[in-house]
């Protein structure tokens, strides 16, 4: 075949081989059931906070990411252009799914719900009905078992009430973000502003607010949305307490900045019974918070172990703390945002205090010549029967972010600029931010999601 590069092809193949032979090998050592994209109930992978051993995640990370280097290989140019700009009717199909209540039919029905039940039931033309399930299948969020006939399988579950996938999905207005993106990047007085008022959300949605002070003015969509961020961090939260090591810190206070909800300090109180923690966040936020810390940690709040207290990232940190945490937050905020939030929760640390901040570090995505810039080379095989964490470096051919493996966290970077005018940050750039508000990054650790800690010291 003209073009093909045939050490790329074989150098792929091997790089997912390998990767397959290692999660087979990691199944079996952890005694999982086999995984089959026609179960109907939920495999224990599909739990994000699952703590699998080091050696599975990598080889996960690492077989998706050889996928999606083999599909734009091997893929037609002009075919991904049409794939591409047809994407939108991947979120509108999705959309029709949940909100009609397809969804819950078929998850009703463990035998399958027929084409003519579910236009009937929901009193909608069958032609659009299918034209939705036959796009939703082809992604794998349904099984067509027959012709017309359609089955949940295990990623329909993530879509049940209550499931994280269902409330992340539920949240309005990416659409009209997305779609008023391109205005944004060309907008004749906008194009070089980083303020949060001047961004497709504002063009989406006709207003002058800022996505925090619509949502203020909004009740019901600010608690959607604070529900939909919550899953960002619920779903990471057992390997942030897990691979990161909070005993170390040997710390008595703590402080999250813009803590919303309270789900970080709720998990740290249960691990670390000695200790005190402060969950701030806006005043319109505090009610919900103290709300929910009540529901969920009730004796922590009794003893006053957990409490909720309004704060503002723009004013000097009121409180002396051991240690201040900022998770999923200064991703929301434009470099010199960030700088400003840095050095207000400075002013009120004493000298020892640690800042971490709870966040993606983006990788490059460089193709890979299997070693990274520092000479460090680990493969999988470096991590059988490792107890803890550590990234492998990625093989030749393969991205230094793992490609498609890290489509989430990019997409959520770009909404994150279409949004807030703020976006996911390398290693280069949180350090740039970090220098500017004259503190010092003193170590980064990554954890088994998508998401690193970053510390930082006065």
């Amino acid at each position: 075949m003209p073009g093909l590069d045939i050490n790329e092809l074989s150098s792929l193949q091997q790089t997912f081989n390998e990767a397959i032979d290692a999660i087979k090998e990691e199944i079996r050592l952890g005694d999982l059931p086999e995984l089959s994209s026609t179960a109907t109930t939920p495999h224990p992978l599909d739990d994000p906070n699952i703590l699998v051993s080091p050696r599975l995640f990598e080889a996960r990370r690492l077989a998706l990411g050889s996928i999606g280097q083999l599909k734009y290989l091997l893929q037609v140019p002009y075919e991904k252009v049409v794939e591409q700009s047809l994407a939108p009717y991947d979120a509108a199909c999705l959309d029709i799914f949940i909100r009609t209540g397809i969804v819950d039919i078929i998850l009703a029905s463990p035998r399958g719900a027929s084409l003519e039940q579910i236009a009937g039931d929901l009193d909608l033309h069958p032609h659009r009905v299918r034209a939705v399930l036959r796009h939703l299948s082809v992604q794998g969020w349904v099984r067509e078992v027959s012709e017309d006939v359609y089955c949940a399988n295990r990623c329909t579950l993530t879509l049940r009430p209550g499931e994280s996938g269902r409330q992340w999905a539920m949240t309005k207005g990416k659409s009209k973000v997305a779609g008023s993106l391109l205005d944004m990047v060309t907008h004749p007085h906008w194009k070089h502003s980083t303020s949060i008022t001047h961004t497709a959300f504002q063009l989406g949605h006709n207003t002058d607010l800022s996505i925090f002070e619509y949502n203020k003015e909004n009740p019901a969509e600010l608690r959607q949305w604070a529900t939909s961020v919550k899953t960002l961090g619920s779903v990471y939260e057992k390997t942030l307490l897990h691979d990161y090591p909070w005993r170390s810190l040997k710390a008595s206070t703590f402080v999250d900045c813009a803590g919303g909800q309270g789900y970080l300090s709720i998990g740290l109180a249960e691990i670390l019974p000695s200790a005190s923690f402060i969950v701030q966040d806006l005043p319109e936020v505090i009610p919900l918070t103290c709300e929910n810390i009540k529901r969920e940690a009730a004796s922590a709040v009794e003893s006053g172990r957990l409490q909720a207290h309004p704060a503002d990232l723009f004013k000097p940190q009121t409180v002396q703390a051991d240690v201040y945490t900022l998770r999923y937050i200064l991703h929301d905020w434009s470099d010199k945002d960030c700088v400003s939030i840095l050095k207000n929760i400075s002013m009120g640390a004493k000298p020892t205090s640690k800042i971490l901040v709870i966040d993606h570090v983006a990788a490059p995505a460089i193709v890979s010549r299997g070693s990274d810039s520092d000479g460090r080379h680990i493969e999988l095989d470096d991590l059988t029967g490792a107890a803890d964490y550590t990234t492998i470096t990625a093989p030749p051919f393969i991205p230094k972010n793992f490609g498609a493996y890290a489509y989430m966290p990019v997409a959520l970077g770009t909404h994150l600029m279409g949004a807030f005018n703020a976006r996911e940050r390398s290693l280069t750039e949180w350090r740039s931010i970090v220098d500017a508000a004259g503190l010092r990054i003193l170590r980064v650790k990554p954890l088994r999601a998508k998401t690193s800690v970053i510390e930082l010291g006065l």
